[in-house]
């Protein structure tokens, strides 16, 4: 045997290392130490967490649990939804086969009997309702007094009175309200020249409302019979007896041809008719502009008369009642010349003469009294 095994055949080895071995007390010492360092290594603020870092987990964990709760609200309202189409498809289903029911057990619409033993299919019964609604109506348009005229609303007359208006429709109080329809313009415009359109509705139920547009009446033209009235266009408005004091301002020295109540003038030298319109149209302009409210230029025009040679003469009323008779030349300075006599007239240079003529061909006007 060598030493080894005699030392293991009596337990040399382990008494040796038994004596080796440290004692509890020993190995409590050898401990000690290192458990201490190892606290004084590892502390309680190792533990800790930072404050940023852990607001931080907050917030993540409250938007995770929000996106949750927004996901798990979406699929609740398309589960609501859908449940609710569901149920809305199947009300319509039911509904349906319950009309498919019904229409199997009752005949076409056409062919049902509402009351029996009655003599008409539902057509005719319509049919005659419908009749008799109409007749009803019809009856109550004709016979019914609230459907009768009973006022007249008339504007734009001027030259023509409300009556004379009225008169030219055909219409008349408690005339029957559809009487309107019968109202010709083309035979109003005919018979009265002045009236260049008209225009009569309904004021339901028992009015009637007319609108109307005239003529401007400027001038008289004398011809064989008397005189007639013209607009600006020529237009032959009305006729008057010889003796008429209102047939003014008077246009003289035409020749007329031709005279058709509402139809247009025919003169020959149509060139001496045009001369007297611009004359007419200066006068106008000129009262126009006139600061007189009290005495109208246009107005206190008796005549007009162009002569064969070309010369013209005006008589005019003046403020104190005396006539002047005007000479003109021509029309190429007649607004300047009528704005002078209206100036005149204003301011009473003209007013305290007595009956004579005026010269105003020249720039130097001359005045003379009748008799000298």
């Amino acid at each position: 045997m060598n030493d080894d095994e005699l030392d293991k055949l009596f337990d040399i080895e382990d008494d040796k290392a038994k004596e080796d071995a440290p004692s509890d007390k020993e190995e409590a010492e050898l401990k000690e130490p290192a458990e201490k360092k190892v606290e004084e290594v590892i502390t309680e603020d190792d533990f800790k967490e930072d404050p940023e870092e852990e607001k931080k987990k907050e917030r993540q964990e409250q938007k995770r649990l929000k996106a949750k709760q927004r996901a798990q609200a979406i699929i609740a309202a398309e589960r609501y939804l859908e449940d609710a189409r569901k149920k809305k498809l199947e009300e319509r289903a039911k509904k349906r086969e319950e009309r498919l029911l019904k229409k199997q057990d009752l005949p076409p619409f056409k062919d049902r009997t509402f009351l029996d033993d009655f003599p008409l299919t539902f057509r005719q019964t319509m049919a005659a309702l419908i009749g008799i609604t109409v007749l009803t109506i019809l009856l109550m348009l004709a016979f019914h007094p609230m459907f009768r005229i009973e006022f007249f609303n008339v504007e734009g007359n001027y030259a023509l009175t409300t009556e004379e208006v009225i008169e030219q429709t055909g219409l008349d109080y408690h005339d029957h309200i559809l009487k309107v329809l019968t109202v010709n313009p083309s035979k109003i415009y005919a018979e009265n020249p002045y009236i260049s359109k008209i225009t009569v509705s309904v004021n339901f139920p028992s009015g009637v409302h007319i609108k109307v547009e005239e003529r401007k009446k400027i001038a008289y033209i004398k011809y064989a019979d008397g005189y007639f009235a013209i607009d600006s266009e020529g237009t032959i408005l009305e006729f008057s007896s010889s003796d008429s004091p209102d047939a003014h301002p008077l246009l003289c020295g035409l020749d007329v041809n031709n005279v058709v109540l509402g139809g247009h003038i025919d003169l020959e030298g149509n060139t001496r008719y045009q001369k007297l319109i611009i004359i007419l149209g200066a006068v106008l302009e000129a009262d126009q502009n006139s600061d007189n409210d009290e005495y109208s230029f246009f107005e206190n025009v008796q005549e007009i008369r162009i002569l064969p040679s070309g010369m013209i003469f005006m008589t005019i009323t003046l403020p104190n009642g005396s006539t002047l008779q005007v000479k003109l030349a021509d029309v190429e300075t007649i607004s300047d010349d009528m704005h002078w006599l209206i100036f005149a007239i204003e301011e009473g240079v003209l007013n305290d003469l007595p009956d004579g003529s005026l010269d105003m061909t020249d720039d130097n006007r001359i005045y003379r009294q009748y008799g000298y």
